[in-house]
């Protein structure tokens, strides 16, 4: 495919979308690598630094359902530039930080604005791309971000070495970039009837009343759904907190080993991610979630051995399969998702949904802090095995029903249309 049936394939504001998604997080993964260790450095306290790094995600699980609510209201766009507005504004906050507290509040305010930004990003490509595009969409996303994810860390370790607080500025000025991008370019995508008073009135209550009543009952799949992929973004939160901290015990280059880790899987995501979506795009997407699962059962396996055992090669190995588990699993649960959400509900579900990510990452790195003081990093990454393990079989029991019925309503509805 030429680069020009490239470019025309996905809409114009996909394309600033990418743009602003590499900008972004190039300078946010020169951060993150390295927060777990500079956070000890300032306090030399493994709970504090659980504390601060939980209390972002926190705040957002908090804010997460209101800026759904918001976003299918008032629009997509403004919560976007909101979003993007203030956390640039947080970064700026990280570099005049110094004690504990300074850095949980600003957290907190960076937990906010991030909780915005998603949930209404996510339904905007669920408003502009055909669903059978979604899922190289969602992968094309994914790989921006790890384009991101291959160069920040390279440069985080180059500019720390000059002053940390430029990562912080360097970060800041991106996102604010990113958010004039997003106000000049990007056309509000959430649909508004236009045609009598009788149907504006119905859309007002679709956007005010629905949105604001997701019982359990209603809505069983996206809750049970939100909970099962908890142990994926546990594996995460794990990662960024833990996991430097485990091989700092074991390696003494453990700062370069977890750099090339880091831009090793930044670098895989990049070149595999729209090929694995393509190819699994058409397949059972169950089964398809089940062999994610699996597969990122097996890196918290790596995970715990690899240190442990001071064996540099398994988790390089592992890394590999860290790749393709996450470029298979994101962006399906993210097409199913847009399917199975109602069209005037989508920002709300999306916004449910990435809950997960907020309290992983709020209970992973005071939990994993704990586990880790007391039994080590072996007992925790494989307890996280056997914990993803469990998931995914859960989770293809579950989505396994839920498309059978989607596609026996679907035959309904079009015997109903003949």
């Amino acid at each position: 495919m030429g680069l020009s049936k490239i470019w025309y394939r996905y809409d114009r504001a996909i394309w600033i979308r990418v743009i602003g998604t590499i900008l972004t997080t190039i300078t946010s993964f020169a951060i993150r690598p390295f927060l777990a260790i500079y956070l000890y450095n300032k306090t030399g306290n493994l709970f504090d630094i659980g504390l601060i790094l939980g209390l972002a995600p926190l705040m957002g699980v908090l804010a997460n359902i209101w800026g759904g609510g918001l976003a299918d209201k008032y629009g997509r766009k403004p919560l976007m530039v909101w979003s993007l507005l203030f956390q640039g504004i947080s970064m700026l906050g990280y570099i005049f930080a110094v004690t504990s507290l300074h850095f949980s509040l600003v957290s907190m305010i960076n937990g906010i604005a991030s909780s915005f930004y998603f949930p209404a990003a996510n339904a905007q490509i669920a408003d502009i791309v055909p669903e059978g595009q979604r899922s190289e969409v969602f992968a094309l996303m994914h790989t921006a971000l790890n384009l991101g994810a291959a160069l920040g860390p390279m440069l985080g370790l180059f500019m720390i070495q000059i002053n940390q607080g430029l990562t912080f500025l360097a970060s800041a000025i991106t996102l604010l970039m990113y958010a004039v991008l997003v106000l000049a370019f990007i056309p509000e995508t959430l649909r508004t009837p236009t045609n009598s008073p009788e149907k504006r009135q119905v859309s007002v209550v679709e956007n005010t009343i629905k949105p604001e009543r997701l019982s359990y009952t209603e809505h069983k799949f996206l809750f049970q759904f939100t909970l099962l992929a908890m142990p994926i973004t546990m594996l995460y939160a794990l990662v960024e907190s833990v996991f430097p901290l485990y091989l700092q015990a074991n390696f003494a280059n453990y700062l370069t080993i977890f750099t090339s880790l880091v831009t090793m899987n930044g670098l895989l995501v990049v070149l595999l991610a729209v090929w694995l979506a393509r190819k699994t795009e058409k397949l059972h997407t169950p089964s398809v979630l089940l062999v994610g699962y699996i597969l990122f059962a097996i890196v918290g396996l790596g995970y715990g051995f690899g240190p442990w055992g001071k064996v540099i090669a398994l988790l390089f190995a592992v890394e590999v399969i860290f790749t393709i588990a996450e470029c298979i699993t994101f962006p399906n649960q993210s097409k199913l998702l847009s399917i199975i959400a109602p069209a005037h509900m989508r920002a709300r579900y999306f916004s449910i949904f990435s809950m997960n990510w907020g309290l992983s990452k709020s209970l992973g790195p005071i939990l994993g802090m704990a586990i880790f003081a007391n039994q080590g990093g072996l007992v925790l990454f494989l307890t996280m095995s056997c914990l993803l393990l469990v998931s995914g079989v859960s989770t293809y029991r579950l989505t396994n029903a839920t498309q059978k019925h989607i596609i026996v309503e679907a035959a309904d509805n079009q015997v109903s249309t003949l």
